[in-house]
């Protein structure tokens, strides 16, 4: 009887979207389950000091049979072995320890300095002191659990130092240091973070160029950062460092972001704010010839957000409120993947390839609609009457009964209702135009 696929969790319905079940009886063969796709055959090994991912077919077009034929001629090409051989490393068992250097050096190449940070720090604080003198192979997802539940910190802390373990696990798979399909980190639910995205509506967007307008003067290049993260929907990082030589007419061409390479396409609006900037650097948005640093950033940006009425706004949800607009306003789904420069389907709902006429259009229109609401004034509240007012409207004496009641002159009386009933006038005004 042939061998068959292994499953990749116990209950292949609460996988996620993008899941393999790998073969038990060609290493490196797996049917790759994703939610905008068919099933189809890959083959996934270690070899020349990386990760190699190759698809074979369709699950349709592709037997079992003919999936493990492919698969064997594909590694014996890949690896320029004559026959396939095991994928087993040079040390057949390896602690947690040992094998997380391992790890580390295998993924520095593809990973930014900061991840690479983390991923050290998460190591040492929170998965080497429980897992560290443990053959890799022998983790469990009982013990996996246990230590989730009982680790320390945040909860962003404590779902990313799961990744990281979760990542460790996936790669002793592909150097044949644990079954295929093993993770013990699989189908283990990280604890949902409290924090909400706040949603941006019209009447916040004005507040918040109200509050940009007040620190013009004094710090007008991180109040045009900001209009610029606003504009763009670009991370904080990618306008801080952007430099005039990426300018290339109507976008800026970033050689590294979180991603990788990529476009941040600029409308009207922004290319405008741009032309606004002195060249006095390197820089686009500079303080004394340097780049803005982050700290001085978030200084300012706690100023701005609580003259806004808005203390709990991040930095980040404005760029959660450019795609908002953008999908609100009938964009596809997949331009706004292009916009927003996201390199994974899942990060954005199998967002797919994307033409750039497209994400240059629908850039120019949310940048556009953004820019106008970013210059509307919030209308004022209703103004609250003075004392003296406030008693004479309670009641229903005349101006002049009222004063010869309360012995009040009834010329300062008269002058004060009229200013009350000005401003009455002049704030349901500015209410009807907003």
């Amino acid at each position: 009887m042939p061998a068959k696929l292994k499953p990749s969790a116990k209950n292949p319905k609460a996988s996620s979207a993008d899941r393999f079940e790998w073969d038990s009886e060609v290493p490196g063969l797996a049917l790759r389950y994703r939610f905008d796709r068919r099933p189809a055959w890959y083959v996934q090994i270690w070899t020349d000091e990386r990760n190699v991912r190759r698809a074979l077919g369709s699950e349709t077009s592709l037997t079992l049979h003919q999936a493990r034929d492919m698969a064997r001629a594909l590694i014996s090409e890949l690896t320029g072995e004559t026959t396939p051989v095991p994928l087993v490393p040079e040390t057949p068992k390896a602690t947690v320890t040992e094998f997380a250097a391992r790890f580390l050096e295998h993924g520095t190449p593809s990973w930014k300095p900061d991840t690479l940070k983390a991923h050290r720090s998460l190591l040492a604080c929170s998965i080497l002191p429980q897992f560290g003198f443990r053959d890799i192979s022998s983790i469990s997802p009982q013990e996996v659990a246990s230590w989730f539940a009982r680790s320390q910190g945040s909860q962003g802390t404590r779902n990313r130092a799961l990744a990281v373990l979760s990542g460790m696990m996936r790669h002793a798979e592909i150097l044949g240091l644990r079954p295929p399909g093993s993770n013990p980190c699989q189908g283990l639910r990280r604890r949902k973070n409290r924090f909400e995205v706040h949603r941006l509506s019209q009447h916040d967007y004005g507040r918040l160029g109200e509050a940009l307008r007040r620190i013009e003067d004094t710090e007008p290049a991180i109040a045009a950062l900001i209009r610029f993260l606003t504009l763009t929907g670009c991370r904080k990082s990618e306008a801080r460092l952007l430099q005039w030589d990426m300018l290339d007419a109507n976008r800026a061409a970033l050689p590294d972001s979180k991603t990788g390479p990529r476009a941040i396409w600029l409308g009207k609006a922004a290319l405008a704010l741009i032309a606004e900037q002195p060249m006095t650097c390197a820089f686009v948005f500079a303080i004394k010839d340097k780049p803005i640093s982050g700290a001085r950033v978030a200084k300012i940006w706690n100023t701005v957000r609580n003259e806004s009425g808005l203390p709990t706004l991040r930095l980040h949800d404005l760029r959660h409120g450019f795609a908002s607009v953008a999908i609100s306003s009938g964009e596809p789904l997949r331009t706004v993947s292009g916009l927003l420069g996201h390199s994974e389907l899942q990060t954005t709902a199998g967002y797919a390839q994307f033409a750039e006429a497209p994400v240059r259009q629908a850039a120019e229109r949310v940048a556009e609609h953004l820019e106008r609401t970013l210059s509307q004034r919030a209308p004022k509240a209703m103004p609250e009457p003075p004392p003296m007012v406030a008693a004479f409207l309670a009641q229903s004496l005349t101006v002049r009964e009222f004063a010869a009641q309360q012995g009040l002159s009834l010329s300062t009386l008269r002058q004060k209702v009229g200013a009350y009933s000005h401003a009455q006038r002049d704030a349901m005004t500015e209410m009807e135009a907003s």
